[in-house]
């Protein structure tokens, strides 16, 4: 295999992990509960599905579920979109070097909805720990049990990264 193509394997798998970010002067191992926030989207089918999976797995993480009055962490969550935009590669071994194929086009663009995790204390807008999946979640073709499914795993790689390991 060449060096170009190892190289760019290295980025594709190397892109897999939600990046996370968490206030480093916190002791994450005093929190012991935790309440999805008040002001979570639960209206939704996908803010029903966000809230159903991230119940399901946070005690696994260590955190107690309770009522947002007797949680120590609120967990809040956001489907944030962003345009994607559609693009042809240069060719990087043209045989004629400065030609038109050298650059990069844009032929058009995508809205994406990436899941956005986020802890604070009760009643306040600190964020102590904040995780978004690198994959947008599916269209709307994507429908149902296998929505929720595709939804469920997006949450359980985001929650992998709490506690924060520094």
């Amino acid at each position: 295999m060449s060096m170009f193509r190892l190289f760019v394997l290295a980025l594709l798998l190397g892109g897999c992990a939600a990046p996370y970010d968490y206030a480093e002067d916190v002791d994450f191992h005093s929190f012991t509960s935790v309440a999805l926030a008040p002001d979570n989207d639960i209206g939704s089918l996908d803010g029903s599905r966000i809230g159903a999976a991230t119940r399901a797995m946070l005690p696994a993480q260590g955190l107690r579920l309770t009522t947002p009055d007797q949680a120590s962490l609120w967990l809040h969550y956001r489907l944030q979109e962003e345009t994607r935009l559609l693009t042809v590669m240069p060719r990087m071994l043209s045989p004629h070097p400065g030609s038109w194929d050298d650059d990069e086009r844009v032929y058009g663009a995508v809205k994406e909805q990436k899941l956005v995790l986020w802890l604070t204390p009760p009643h306040s807008d600190r964020i102590l720990w904040r995780s978004r999946h690198p994959r947008a979640l599916p269209g709307d073709n994507i429908k149902g049990a296998e929505r929720r499914r595709r939804i469920e795993q997006q949450v359980a790689e985001l929650l992998q990264n709490y506690p924060p390991r520094p």
